[in-house]
């Protein structure tokens, strides 16, 4: 299960908080996850992605990956200040994604995620860096950077404001472009071979047309994330 509490939504100044199970299955090259419970999967070069995902072709230094994952979009359930826009209509999205370990502690990444249905979900390119450093042969902390790039439609679908829409909000049209940069820390603990613990700490800040659009009240969110995790096997 895992405890989380972020923003309500990407620029919201509420937080949610939630718990949830998470879990993760592994075969081979293929697995299957919840969000979070991916975390759990510690494979060194790239973050596993949540959703169904395989490697595609691995070596001592490089990965590359593809994977699908459920975007389950947002309403105007989410805050007040997004009641009369259009939803963001949840949808299928597919991501290829590629680690290369600089050295054995400092690795860097790159995914390119697409909506797969057309529900205006666009397209997003996200870069990472990455440092681990293993406290103990049971314990480690990763240190992680990264910048985000959305296309047009998914800044206008996510951040945009339709003009004569049943909202009070100015009109705004966003383009393409970095929209969000952000820096976090990772913790796990393995208690034993069949218990272990996570922590985490995260923080992001908006930029470009998504900082300057109506919606966004606060541009920079902070989330946090405890977690514990059984393994069934080895």
């Amino acid at each position: 299960f895992i405890v989380g509490s972020g923003p309500d939504y990407e620029g919201g100044a509420g937080h949610k908080t939630s718990l949830r199970p998470a879990w993760a299955i592994e075969h081979g090259r293929f697995r299957l996850s919840t969000s979070r419970g991916s975390a759990f999967m510690a494979h060194g070069l790239v973050p596993i992605e949540s959703g169904a995902s395989a490697t595609l072709a691995e070596g001592d230094r490089f990965r590359l990956s593809a994977s699908l994952r459920i975007d389950n979009g947002r309403d105007g359930s989410d805050a007040q200040i997004l009641e009369g826009l259009p939803p963001v209509r949840s949808t299928l999205r597919a991501k290829l994604s590629a680690g290369y370990a600089l050295t054995p502690r400092w690795s860097v990444g790159a995914g390119l995620s697409q909506d797969i249905l057309g529900r205006d979900g666009g397209a997003q390119l996200s870069t990472s860096v990455g440092y681990t450093w293993p406290v103990t042969a049971q314990s480690k902390v990763t240190f992680g950077a990264g910048a985000t790039f959305g296309d047009r439609t998914y800044l206008r679908s996510h951040f945009g404001v339709p003009a004569g829409g049943a909202t009070a909000l100015p009109a705004f049209d966003a383009g393409a472009g970095l929209y969000s940069v952000d820096a976090g820390v990772e913790v796990m603990t393995a208690i034993n071979w069949r218990w272990a613990v996570l922590g985490a700490a995260r923080v992001s800040q908006l930029k470009g047309d998504a900082r300057r659009s109506p919606i966004t009240v606060e541009p920079t969110g902070y989330s946090v994330s405890v977690g514990l995790a059984y393994r069934c096997c080895r």
